[in-house]
């Protein structure tokens, strides 16, 4: 049961009071209206209905409480306590948004004044901040006989969902059933019945298929069930035009499944809107390049804007992060998880580890904030995104040394103090850096340094010394965190000292059959690569066609199934390359026996618009075909090629060459190293 300051105050006067208390009574201790206090009273029978107990109106506006013991040492237990706690700024326009995202009728500004104690300032102040956080998104705050929220159903429930995700803390809401005391001011804006059905029915249908599951999605996705379940019944219904498109086939009979359980329990019809928006909420939240660059939903957009945000941060931190394919995943993934939440621009960032983390990678943090409006520019990030993608680059620094990963030996005659101080900034300032050993003037005639580390510093002059050093001093100061910037940039990896590798064991039986069967599969996709010429026409689909038929009936059984899936592709999403003069043009279909892969120049250019929404020219077609389903073995193969047409510029300089010779060398390469993993 959780009490609001006015009920705990009106509960401790019934409790220690040794008559009926007056209305009148009540009206001097909570300084406020007659019709208040009733409107409390009200408020608190409902919650008192919960433990057993109920409060008994006698004659003359006297109440009593009636309790059995059981009840009282309950209710006992909660007055007691201190003090009824208070939300906090941020906790209480959260509360006051979430009253207005709810109601289907305009609350009046009295409501909120009683309901948390505030004044009309702070309630003005309030809805200012809350106006200024929503700008962003297609809602706003009306007022018109009070205040109600107006705008479209879908971004209405993507931020109730993201809203009670940010408020309820993630242990009470998992095990919610299981623990004794069930309070929390923000679960009283969800249905707790229909909160427990929905967990179960997400964790029942939806986890086994995708196992890796963070709380934050699985929470996300149980949410936007449950309130789905509270407002259809309400005749608040999502609008079937705004969602549509093609879906992953997988995801729209899991969504068909869970809304037909619950409209079994519910004993509610449910529109095919629904199950599409919810289909489309998996498909946001587990994209995948490998598996999901055939399906029509796949966001190409989207895929050169992470090619752009990852471009921006390297060019920034001077770190070569587009050399990791996982960053470019992962960030993939979870943006097209965050950009399908309505995000309320948050203030200051609350969470300490998150906070730990941006702190210590304050470079990559900073030059994150400084790309996201040049790549994002109608979007904004709450802190916690940011952070969270802060993350995604942290983990790649630790993940691939290949990135960058620096050996730094250090000269000092000072003490072990200085030396960690300066270690310790350094490590702030460079993260990527690998290992820094110190090492003691007297021993540097016995050294070889050179050999075993990229970059040597001393904190004192070396007159006479003969190798290679930064003179640097243990405060690091900004001109020498300048210098080490131009000399990490300076390091040429290929001639770094790099520890040999461990030799790999040999492939049990099993594995060992695997590997030859994706050898044949590669050697398949090149034995049939090629270059040609296409004497097309100015027509786009007839150009499709033309470069169709040229492929081989090894590969196409249908040639005309096969162009119009194509075309239907091209007309979903642009596939222009931007900055180029070629096109990637893919699709999977039963008419297609084996996975293709080739390349088209075109004698009459064509028109066409690019992942940046901007129109190019296309002289070269880049054809990828796959069976219907993929196999994942052919989407491994397929997702690499496809991963260097994109995310790669020097793969995009060699497809841009059109020379074949080249282009064959790249796809071995790349295929060969997809092998080794």
């Amino acid at each position: 049961m959780f009490l609001t300051p006015r009920e705990t105050i009106i509960l401790k006067e019934l409790l220690h009071s040794a008559s009926p208390v007056t209305v009148e009574r009540l009206m001097s201790l909570l300084k406020v209206s007659k019709r208040t206090v009733y409107r409390e009273l009200a408020n608190l029978e409902l919650s008192l209905e919960s433990i057993g107990a109920k409060l008994e109106k006698e004659s003359r506006g006297r109440f009593r409480l009636i309790a059995e013991d059981a009840a009282k040492v309950k209710i006992l237990s909660i007055v007691s306590e201190d003090e009824p706690s208070e939300l906090s700024a941020t906790e209480r326009q959260h509360a006051i948004l979430l009253q207005l995202l709810n109601s289907d009728e305009p609350i009046s500004m009295q409501t909120f004044l009683d309901e948390y104690l505030i004044s009309n300032t702070t309630f003005f102040a309030d809805i200012k901040q809350l106006e200024l956080r929503l700008a962003r998104l297609p809602l706003t705050i009306t007022r018109n006989r009070g205040y109600e929220l107006a705008g479209s159903e879908k971004y209405r429930r993507l931020l109730l969902a993201n809203i009670l995700g940010i408020e309820i803390n993630e242990y009470h809401f998992f095990h919610f059933s299981e623990l004794e005391d069930k309070e929390s001011f923000f679960m009283q804006f969800v249905n707790q019945e229909q909160l427990l059905f929905a967990q179960k029915l997400v964790r029942e249908i939806v986890e086994p298929r995708f196992s890796d599951l963070s709380d934050r999605k699985l929470e996300f996705l149980i949410l936007m069930l449950t309130i789905s379940m509270d407002r259809v019944p309400r005749g608040r219904q999502l609008v079937e035009d705004s969602y549509a498109g093609q879906i992953n086939k997988e995801l729209l009979d899991l969504a068909k499944q869970i809304f037909a359980k619950i409209a079994a329990h519910t004993k509610q019809l449910y529109a095919v809107s629904e199950v599409v928006f919810f289909a489309n909420l998996l498909g946001d939240f587990f994209s995948d390049l490998d598996n999901d660059f055939f399906n029509e939903s796949f966001d190409t957009r989207l895929a050169y804007q992470v090619k752009q945000l990852i471009e921006n941060v390297s060019q920034d931190a001077e770190v070569n992060f587009f050399e990791d394919s996982n960053l470019y995943k992962m960030l993939l993934t979870h943006l097209s998880a965050a950009l399908s939440r309505a995000i309320l621009n948050q203030g200051n960032l609350n969470n300490p580890i998150l906070e730990r983390i941006m702190g210590q990678y304050s470079e990559v943090a900073g030059a994150i904030s400084k790309a996201l409006p040049k790549v994002f520019p109608q979007q904004e990030f709450s802190e916690e995104e940011i952070a969270y993608m802060v993350l995604h680059f942290a983990n790649s620094l630790e993940r691939s040394p290949k990135v960058i990963a620096v050996d730094i030996a250090g000269i000092s005659p000072s003490g072990l103090a200085s030396t960690r101080m300066l270690e310790m900034r350094l490590r702030k300032h460079f993260p990527f850096i690998n290992e820094i050993v110190f090492f003691r003037i007297a021993d540097l005639g016995k050294l070889n340094l050179e050999e075993k580390f990229d970059l040597t510093i001393s904190t004192s002059l070396l007159p006479g010394y003969s190798g290679k050093y930064l003179l640097i001093s243990p405060l690091l100061l900004e001109d020498e965190i300048k210098q080490l910037k131009e000399a990490f940039r300076a390091i040429d990896h290929t001639k770094r000292h790099v520890q040999p590798a461990a030799k790999p064991s040999l492939p049990e039986n099993d594995d060992y059959q695997e590997v030859m069967t994706f050898i044949d599969e590669i050697n398949q996709l090149l034995k049939h690569f090629f270059v040609k010429t296409l004497e097309n026409s100015a027509s786009i689909s007839e150009t499709v066609a033309l470069a169709v038929k040229h492929i081989s009936s090894e590969i196409v059984a249908d040639p005309a199934k096969v162009r119009d899936k194509l075309m239907n592709r091209y007309q979903q999403a642009p596939i222009g390359i931007p900055n180029t003069h070629f096109a990637l043009f893919h699709a999977s279909h039963a008419a297609v026996l084996q996975p293709c892969f080739c390349v088209f120049d075109l004698q009459t250019p064509l028109e066409i618009v690019g992942m940046d929404k901007e129109t190019m020219t296309l002289t070269r077609m880049l054809v990828m075909l796959a069976p219907d389903p993929i196999e994942e073995n052919v989407a491994k193969m397929l997702g690499k090629i496809s991963g260097a047409i994109i995310m790669n510029d020097l793969g995009m300089e060699i497809f841009n060459s059109g020379n074949e010779a080249i282009i064959y060398q790249l796809l071995s390469a790349l295929l060969i190293e997809e092998v080794k993993k």
